[in-house]
């Protein structure tokens, strides 16, 4: 566990920026992918995510909040696939905003159940879409870079579907090699 730490903490190095974890949940619906997200307080949308939990390592604590803010359930993988700056406000204080840096972790959903939380509206969206809303009510380098994650998402899941895809040749070449002695 100490090394997923490790890697977060090299997120931070050379900033004083507080390291959160978000779940990028997403299925495929036919031979399309669609992504969940949820509402924050402020009325903006985002993948769910927060802080991490000592207890547990970076992607099992994204998978918590995926559970708690969207009532979501699945397989997340083990490493962050990217990272991306967004603001939060301040305890306390409505107008004042500090940067943090969140470390993005794929979680493909089996099943969804209503959030612990309340407010988080957990909505589907098409990659278009997610990238439109995520980029609504925030500013420039922000919206940007958290629209970016959809695109690495779906880098990521476009390689996952080519091993899982030469896997699956491979098995079916060996089977024909067996049947044919």
């Amino acid at each position: 566990m100490a090394r997923f730490f490790a890697g977060l903490a090299r997120l931070a190095m050379g900033t004083e920026l507080p390291v959160q974890v978000a779940a990028v949940c997403y299925r495929l619906h036919g031979s399309s992918v669609e992504f969940l997200l949820v509402n924050t307080s402020s009325g903006k949308w985002t993948f769910p995510k927060g802080r991490l939990c000592p207890a547990l390592s970076p992607s099992e604590s994204a998978s918590r909040e995926a559970w708690e803010e969207a009532g979501v359930t699945g397989r997340i993988e083990e490493s962050h696939f990217g990272h991306y700056l967004d603001t939060k406000r301040t305890l306390g204080h409505d107008a004042l905003t500090r940067e943090v840096r969140i470390a993005a972790f794929l979680l493909e959903v089996h099943g969804t159940e209503d959030p612990q939380e309340s407010g988080r509206n957990p909505s589907w969206f098409s990659p278009q879409q997610a990238r439109k809303r995520l980029a609504e009510r925030r500013q420039s380098p922000y919206s940007k870079q958290i629209a970016k994650m959809i695109d690495a998402a779906l880098e990521q899941l476009t390689v996952k579907s080519r091993k899982q895809t030469e896997f699956l040749v491979r098995i079916q070449g060996r089977r024909r090699l067996a049947s044919a002695r």
